[in-house]
């Protein structure tokens, strides 16, 4: 009954417009008080959550995208992708979805990609024929395979709340990041046919292909240091982050010489305050996780979708709608550091491999990224394209579909996300 209290109270507070961060303070503070614990169980709680090594990875991350998008990184990768993929019909938005596919390797976080990559593409792409509301629909649609190609700050996430190998899942999300960067590009195609989109219509040069290869290497070197140091042991996911910070701060400093004072100050600045939201968010989660625990909600949540179902896949299938309704009023990394503890287990216990389901789940998660009615990366790109909520949500519902059926594949087809961790060596 408390349990039943405690998320109503959850859900009011959300829906009052109370930040996640303080909604979860409140309800797990007050679960706490009413459970009969000390006050001063919080503050150790709250600090066991964000004391792990791994969750370092984040502030890393974040510096790294502020710092790509002042020293000229973004822009490259942008240019380069648009100079390959800009000759075909619809290519202006083949360029956006592909520059998503490599601004993935980098900061793994969909805001900053709908923010680096929508303050471009958007104007660009309404000045070559296409709508505004289109150029700011691609850019949401497109920005949720950041946050599943590694490196990805809610895979870190998820590794740290549930105990799963942070390098494991990098690995898994790799080929269903990529299922989905191509089904929507498969999509756009079609729909350039149909719609009559745009192309550039001057022939390719090899010399001006050169020349933007030339411009652009060191941009493009940057995902294959990250995503092979780690995959190679080189370095972990923490230091891996690390390493992109340098990385950037050397080619932004010394080769590209855009790099400022007062950019590293600003870029450091707005990395903190993204970082400390997060660590926030999952401080007060970790506190809630812990009284969720001791009442054994996990136990009855086991035990009842038991009796539901038997069968692993359709078992799957039902926490797969929970998680798609979850996403459309909760924030993504609250819902992982909710759900993840209490879900996983269960899905282990039928028999589902713990890293086939850290990817349903991931992806089911990003998918609520641009879901109406709280989807983060749908208000992102209101706000940078300046278009109206209605009128993306309108065009976006064929691209939300899409991702649902790329979800069903990867359910019904576990070695899409088992295949590459096995080659590597990470599971038997």
């Amino acid at each position: 009954m408390t349990a039943i209290i405690m998320f109503s109270l959850m859900i009011f507070l959300l829906l009052a417009g109370l930040p996640v961060a303080i909604m979860l303070g409140v309800v797990s503070t007050a679960w706490v008080m009413a459970a009969g614990s000390s006050i001063e169980m919080i503050a150790s709680r709250m600090y066991a959550g964000i004391n792990l090594f791994v969750l370092m990875a984040i502030p890393f991350f974040c510096l790294a995208g502020e710092i790509m998008n002042r020293c000229g990184i973004t822009d490259r990768l942008i240019k380069f992708v648009d100079f390959l993929i800009g000759r075909v019909r619809g290519g202006l938005a083949q360029a956006n979805i592909f520059s998503s596919l490599l601004f993935a390797g980098i900061t793994g976080a969909a805001v900053a990609d709908v923010s680096a990559l929508g303050s471009v593409f958007i104007p660009a792409m309404e000045k070559q024929g296409y709508t505004r509301r289109f150029s700011a629909m691609i850019t949401a649609a497109s920005s949720i395979i950041g946050p599943i190609i590694p490196p990805s700050i809610i895979v870190v996430v998820y590794g740290a709340v549930t105990g799963v190998s942070v390098g494991t899942l990098f690995a898994a999300c790799m080929i269903p990041g990529v299922i989905v960067g191509l089904s929507m590009s498969a999509f756009v195609a079609l729909m350039a046919r149909k719609r009559g989109f745009p192309k550039i219509e001057e022939p390719f040069e090899l010399k001006g292909f050169v020349l933007c290869l030339k411009d652009s290497i060191l941009a493009l070197i940057m995902p294959l240091i990250i995503i092979g140091g780690i995959f190679s042991g080189v370095f972990t996911p923490t230091e891996a982050a690390a390493v992109s910070v340098f990385y950037a701060l050397l080619i932004g400093a010394v080769v590209y010489r855009t790099v400022t004072v007062n950019s590293v100050i600003k870029s450091t600045y707005n990395a903190m305050r993204t970082s400390a939201m997060l660590f926030f968010i999952i401080g007060f989660a970790n506190i809630l996780g812990w009284v969720i625990a001791r009442v054994q909600l996990p136990e009855a949540i086991a035990s009842f979708m038991l009796s539901l179902s038997s069968n692993p896949t359709i078992l799957l299938l039902l926490v797969l709608g929970l998680l798609l309704f979850v996403g459309t009023w909760l924030e993504i990394t609250a819902s992982c550091i909710i759900l993840a503890p209490i879900l996983s287990p269960v899905m282990v216990q039928v028999g589902i491999h713990p890293v086939h389901f850290a990817v349903v789940m991931i992806v089911a998660l990003n998918v609520g990224l641009i879901t109406p009615p709280l989807g983060v990366a749908l208000f992102a790109a209101v706000g940078v394209g300046r278009v109206p909520f209605e009128e993306l949500v309108r065009e976006l519902w064929p691209f939300f579909i899409l991702d649902v059926l790329t979800l069903l594949l990867l359910v019904f087809i576990p070695e899409l996300s088992l295949m590459v961790p096995r080659a590597l060596g990470f599971i038997q």
